[in-house]
């Protein structure tokens, strides 16, 4: 059994998003979860397929690397939760996966033709290490993935209302490393510009969020890890009636929330021989 990192951001989002790893699985990394669009625009543009070694940095329940797989691609995932990544194992059997940080690969140089990051190098501590190690053990593509138009985000107007029933300290640190944390105009690029890395693909996809009931999107906004440091500091009952509450102007016969995500895929400077 891999070690936890004990350090970095994987000691604290590891537990929060651990909590409640099955709401997480089956509502945002369901069948029809959020990011399918996504996972399939990086598996077209960065010719995923039968031969080609896949890592996803942040993998979650696994549910990008099952589709590679599905594609004919050897995959691992590595990710803060244990819990998670028990979920991304079983899904698919045959990949590699490992509980760790982002910050510090537990891999060779080279070991991959595309390292991925889907909504997951912004919740680093050290988003320029987390990206440099993501470079490191790529000798391809690495596909950065981040959410953008925080203005117009449908998901950013469910969460903005609930930031009072955050112990205060909880969010200064989420501005740093969290879901937001790379979205402001220009600030990703700056971050490629310091480690280097040449883009060679930079997509904006727009895609509504689509949950079939309004259960199902508190489900799955609870079970979201930031929220369990709400749910610690005001209490279940206190964060499922404000998420509910935030979610009535996106019903109807569905939960539908608007959303834009930036796909950039880069290569890593060539390192020297020496």
């Amino acid at each position: 059994m891999p070690a936890r990192g004990e350090s970095g951001s994987a000691a604290r989002w590891g537990s929060l998003f651990g909590a409640r790893a099955h709401d997480w699985a089956e509502t945002w990394e369901g069948p029809h979860g959020w990011g399918t669009p996504v996972y399939e625009h990086v598996i077209d543009r960065a010719c995923i397929g039968p031969g080609s070694t896949v890592l996803d940095c942040g993998c979650g329940a696994g549910r990008f690397v099952r589709l590679a797989a599905n594609r004919g691609a050897t995959v691992a995932g590595i990710d803060a939760s244990g819990e998670l990544i028990a979920i991304a194992a079983d899904r698919t059997p045959h990949g590699e996966f490992r509980v760790g940080d982002i910050e510090a690969l537990p891999y060779d140089d080279d070991s991959f033709d595309v390292v991925a990051g889907f909504s997951s190098f912004q919740f680093a501590d050290d988003h320029e290490q987390a990206l440099l190690e993501a470079g490191r053990v790529s000798r391809g593509i690495v596909a950065v993935v981040i959410p953008t138009r925080v203005a117009d985000s449908g998901i950013a107007a469910v969460f903005k209302p609930l930031f009072t029933l955050f112990p205060p300290e909880a969010l200064e640190s989420m501005r740093r490393s969290g879901m937001f944390a790379l979205s402001e105009p220009g600030h990703l690029d700056e971050l490629l510009a310091a480690v280097s890395f040449e883009v060679i693909d930079d997509d904006e996809l727009e895609f509504p969020v689509i949950f079939d009931s309004a259960r199902s999107a508190a489900r799955a906004f609870i079970g979201a890890g930031p929220m369990a440091l709400a749910i610690g500091h005001s209490g279940d009952a206190a964060v499922e009636e404000a998420i509910r509450a935030s979610l009535r102007p996106f019903t109807d016969a569905e939960i539908s929330l608007p959303a834009w995500y930036r796909v950039v895929l880069a290569r890593a400077p060539t390192r020297s021989s020496t």
